[in-house]
């Protein structure tokens, strides 16, 4: 039951109130308006004074509910608007990636943005994703796959050794030099990550991310195109 009215009531709403901009004002307005017409009908024709009382009480307590919880979905999606992923900047094209691999879709998300460029993508895989790791190379026509295993997923030693093999060893076998590559952080655990970009920060390749898309009630959606981690500051 609470999943249906989760799935079917609270989430229709939400959205509604957040991406229709005239729907919160115009039901705050409808609700005032039934709040003084109620308490003129009440005074004049209903069961005295303090039925009326009683009967504007419970619409001016609709009505301060129905204000609030607007205006804090509101600030929820004003707050979502700040320093989204559409405001960062994007990675060039480069003809090696190198992809802590976890998701199909994210690994998608991430070719698609380097398509034409991208010759070679080198999965780092754990034993578990492996299988799903395969599957997914045979889904990309046009680029090579180089499965890449860590057979311990909290080993960042482990992860950097394998990742700085492949900038200096076999991504010189393609012809692909470090200042064409990239590597992507999205999946993998967090020691993997530490590993990657270790071996990224030693060998000046460059590093992105593949964000999530949310909804405006928090629930996750699709990739978005990968965005450049900057491991320097501003000018």
């Amino acid at each position: 039951m609470n999943q249906w009215w989760d799935e079917w009531v609270v989430r229709p709403f939400i959205r509604t109130l957040t991406e229709v901009a005239w729907f919160g004002p115009v039901v705050i307005a409808i609700l005032v308006s039934l709040l003084v017409n109620m308490f003129t009908e009440a005074l004049t024709t209903w069961g005295g004074v303090a039925f009326g009382f009683l009967v504007w009480i419970f619409l001016a307590a609709i009505t301060i509910s129905f204000v609030y919880g607007y205006n804090w979905v509101d600030r929820r999606r004003r707050g979502r608007g700040l320093g989204t992923p559409a405001d960062r900047k994007h990675p060039s094209k480069y003809a090696g990636l190198v992809f802590l691999f976890s998701r199909e879709d994210t690994l998608r998300e991430a070719i698609q943005h380097h398509r034409p460029a991208l010759q070679h993508c080198w999965l780092i895989v754990t034993p578990q994703m492996q299988p799903a790791a395969l599957k997914a190379a045979n889904h990309f026509d046009g680029i090579q796959f180089s499965i890449e295993p860590l057979s311990d997923l909290y080993d960042t030693r482990a992860c950097f050794d394998i990742v700085c093999n492949i900038f200096e060893q076999k991504a010189g076998l393609l012809h692909i030099t470090p200042a064409h590559m990239v590597a992507d952080i999205t999946g993998g655990t967090k020691p993997m990550t530490v590993g990657l970009i270790l071996a990224c920060i030693e060998h000046g390749v460059a590093i992105q991310h593949v964000p999530t898309a949310y909804d405006v009630t928090g629930k996750p959606g699709g990739p978005l195109s990968p965005i450049v981690i900057e491991l320097t500051g501003g000018d």
